[in-house]
Order: structure tokens, then C-alpha cells, then sequence
């Protein structure tokens, strides 16, 4: 039995083509009903559009809308949140500090024109790099080997791993017509570590320009210069241009823009503050800030279009000659070598002074600054000493540490009973034997 099944169906045989979006529509029509291709160019002309596009949407070769393309900064959106938090001690003050902090340390790969704009679009970091007002700059250009700039970056106060605070500064000579940098950090900024400072930037330059524009800080200036006078000179200052063979160019009071060449780069050296509560010592400090340096001096300069360093390569033709090695060992700072004896002392200009009893028999060195003694096994600051012309010099806590040693069976109250007589009888002995000799006193 043949069985005979009919279907009906209810095809609408008419279009309304308002766009090309509707021939899709054309072709189910037209396939279904087994008719012949449309007219493209009739369809073209009546919809105000190319042929080749009524085709394209007629056979259905359109490009899906595709799905935004993932930014390569969206790996980094949990670290920049937290970063940017007050969950940490690190300090961005600009965009480009976190831009090259990722890139030095935590592998990001992408241009920093992306970054900005990744950075810009979420309101919660924009917030964070709001803009400050900037000042107006006085645009100059000098010679190659004519000027330097100088300037100090001051009182950065910074915490170590382990919570242990340090305030430094850090010294900035730049050479105006290269920008080539020299930063180093400093512990203070008295004549002393100016000098110190000063003398390693030129020998780094291998050489001297013929002037040294500055600010009017106490240990350059007597008194500042304005508008209206020429300021006064410090005379170990002049002493120190005139050994090395540069003049002197104080800028006026109240107007740093005048040097701006070492004043705008001056915001670079902020990205040390990046890794503050990430490092552990002063040595890790030390060679942080060597990278940010030789990072700045091989990126390109917006005002020269060329890295410094290739620039300094030909300005350094221009220096003048350095002084020679007695000259420029004068102004450094004193280092001596030194070795701990069995009583945790060392010897310097015939006084002894403590060191931990940890370095008992250890080679240390002692850096000579100002009136005071830093002492430092291999990179590490150990201890700090005023210069003194008593014979023995015992911190208190190295002190009860070697008695500790020596009476090491003992309680620590008995330990401590012992090391604050032992203190007062040599205090004593030493007063009455200075009444002999004249060279023999304990405080």
C-alpha cells in the first residue's frame, strides 16, 4: 500500500529590501523557489550602493563582528590594582615609573602608548597618576663640553625589607648638551659628600665643562644670588671650581626652572621610591639606583631625538682635562682598610673603636666623612662612629655583646652587672691615667 503524503507550505514570495542586510533574505527566496540570480547592479543602484557589496551580502562573506581584542596589559590588572593600593609601601608618581617598573621586573611587553591608554581607561588607576601643574621652563641650548647641572634630590625617605628606615638624598650632575646623567645616592649633603659626589661625576664624564650651573644651597653659596645681586660665593667652593677648572653659575633664588635640564629629569629619580619596602641593605639601594641611571641615559631624548649616551660619546671630546689623581683623591672621602682585633676593636690615628662582635678577626673598611667614621664589611654599613680623641671608643651594646662572650656561662642580669662596672672602673682608670700622659680620657 503506497501511501501518498502532501505538505503544504506558506513561503512569502515578497521582499522588502531595505538594506543589505535584507539580502540574505533574497537568496533563501530565491534558492527555495529555484529561480535565477538577482540583478546586483539593479539592487546596487536602488540601495545606493557598490555591486560588489549587494553580492557580498548575498552570498553571506560578511566579516562576524569580532569580539575585542584582550590587551596585553589585562595580564597586570591585578598586580598595577594592587601596586596603586595602600596595601604597599612602593611609590609610583608618574605613569612611565609603573610602565618601566613592569617592564623591569615583572616582564610586561607592550609600548608604552598602550599602557598609558590601558591605564587612562580604568578610572581607579587614572585616579591615581592625576596630573600636577607644571611650571614654565626657560628653553636653552648649549655647546657640547660648555655646561653641567647640578642639583641635589632631597631627604627620599625609604624602608628596607626587614622596616628599617633610611632619609637619603641623591646627587644629580647632567650634562646640558647630551642630558648624559650621573645620580648617586648620598647620605646627607654637607660639603663633605658634595665634593665627594662632585669628583666621581667627573671622572665618570672623564672630564670637566667649562661651567657647573647651581642652585644656592649653604654649601656652595654664603649668599644666594637674585635679581637684583650676583650672590657670594662659599670660598672652599670656589677652591674646588678653581682645582678642577670650571665656573661657577649660581641660578637666581626662587626660579629652578632656570636649570631645567636637571630639574625636569629630577621626576626619574623618584622611581627609586618604586621599591620601597622591597629591598634589604644600602648596597641593593646603591645598585637600584645605578639601573634607573643607565636605563635614562639609553633611552631616546625627547628634546635630541638620540639616547644620551651617544651623545655623550662625542661630547665627552669637548671636557677638559681632569685634574690630577692628587687633586681629585683631596676631595674624596677618606677610605681606610682595618681589621677587627679579639676585643671587637679597630684602630684608627691611634683610638680604637667597636664594631658587633660578629666581626671579631674580619677585614672591614672605613669610609672617612665630615667628623665621622662609616664602617662597612664587604657593602654593608656595620656601625657609625663620631671621631674622638679618647682612646677607646665602646658602643654600649658592642661592649655588653663581648662581655657576654667572655663571661658566656653566666646570667645575662650578672653579664649586664659586670659590663656597667667594668665601664665605670675603666672610665676611672683612664681619667687618673690622663693626669700622667695627657692623651688618656673615657667618657
Amino acid at each position: 500500500m503506497v501511501m501518498n503524503m502532501i505538505y503544504t507550505t506558506n513561503i512569502s514570495t515578497e521582499i522588502i529590501l531595505k538594506s543589505v542586510q535584507d539580502l540574505h533574505k533574497l537568496k533563501i527566496l530565491i534558492e527555495v523557489n529555484n529561480l535565477d540570480k538577482p540583478n546586483f547592479s539593479a539592487i546596487a543602484r536602488e540601495l545606493g550602493v557598490d555591486r560588489r557589496t549587494v553580492k557580498k551580502y548575498y552570498d553571506g562573506n560578511i566579516k562576524k563582528d569580532r569580539k575585542p581584542k584582550k590587551s596585553k596589559v589585562d595580564d597586570f590588572y591585578d598586580t598595577i590594582s594592587i601596586l596603586l593600593s595602600a596595601e604597599t609601601k612602593q611609590i609610583f608618581y608618574y605613569k612611565s615609573h609603573l610602565y618601566r617598573y613592569l617592564v623591569r621586573e615583572k616582564g610586561l611587553k607592550c609600548s608604552r602608548s598602550d599602557f598609558n591608554y590601558y591605564i587612562l581607561k580604568h578610572e581607579n588607576f587614572a585616579e591615581y597618576f592625576k596630573p600636577k601643574k607644571k611650571g614654565d621652563a626657560v628653553k636653552s641650548e648649549t655647546p657640547f663640553g660648555k655646561q653641567a647641572q647640578f642639583d641635589w634630590k632631597e631627604d627620599l625617605k625609604f624602608s628596607f625589607r626587614d622596616g628599617k628606615e633610611l632619609t637619603f638624598n641623591v646627587g644629580s650632575l647632567i650634562l646640558s648638551a647630551s642630558r648624559f646623567k650621573y645620580w648617586a645616592v648620598s647620605p646627607a649633603k654637607s660639603q663633605a659628600y658634595l665634593f665627594d659626589f662632585l669628583v666621581k661625576a667627573l671622572e665618570s664624564f672623564g672630564g670637566v665643562p667649562e661651567e657647573i650651573f647651581i642652585d644656592n644651597a649653604s654649601t656652595m653659596m654664603d649668599k644666594a644670588r637674585t635679581e637684583s645681586s650676583v650672590g657670594k660665593v662659599n670660598p672652599k667652593f670656589q677652591q674646588f671650581a678653581d682645582d678642577f677648572g670650571f665656573n661657577i653659575v649660581p641660578c637666581v633664588r626662587a626660579r629652578p626652572n632656570t636649570k631645567a635640564k636637571v630639574e625636569n629629569p629630577m621626576r626619574i629619580i623618584d622611581e627609586i621610591m618604586n621599591y620601597n619596602g622591597l629591598l634589604d641593605n644600602e648596597q641593593q639601594l646603591y645598585e637600584k639606583m645605578q639601573q634607573i641611571t643607565d636605563e635614562a641615559n639609553l633611552r631616546i631624548c625627547q628634546a635630541t631625538g638620540i639616547p644620551p649616551i651617544l651623545v655623550f660619546k662625542k661630547e665627552k671630546e669637548h671636557l677638559l682635562p681632569l685634574p690630577n689623581d692628587k687633586i681629585c683623591s683631596y676631595y674624596k672621602n677618606t677610605t681606610i682598610n682595618a681589621k677587627v682585633n679579639s676585643n671587637s676593636l679597630f684602630r684608627y690615628k691611634g683610638n680604637l673603636y667597636s664594631v658587633p662582635i660578629d666581626f671579631i678577626g674580619k677585614n672591614i673598611v672605613v669610609k672617612v666623612i665630615d667628623n665621622n667614621l662609616y664602617v662597612y664589611y664587604g657593602q654593608k654599613l656595620i656601625t657609625l662612629h663620631t671621631i674622638s680623641n679618647k682612646k677607646i671608643n665602646y658602643q654600649e651594646n658592642h661592649h655588653l655583646a663581648m662581655v657576654g662572650v667572655t663571661f658566656k656561662n653566666s646570667s645575662q642580669e650578672n653579664v649586664k652587672d659586670y659590663a656597667v662596672k667594668h665601664l665605670e672602673e675603666m672610665k676611672k682608670f683612664n681619667e687618673q691615667l690622663s693626669t700622667i700622659t695627657g692623651e688618656f680620657t673615657w667618657a
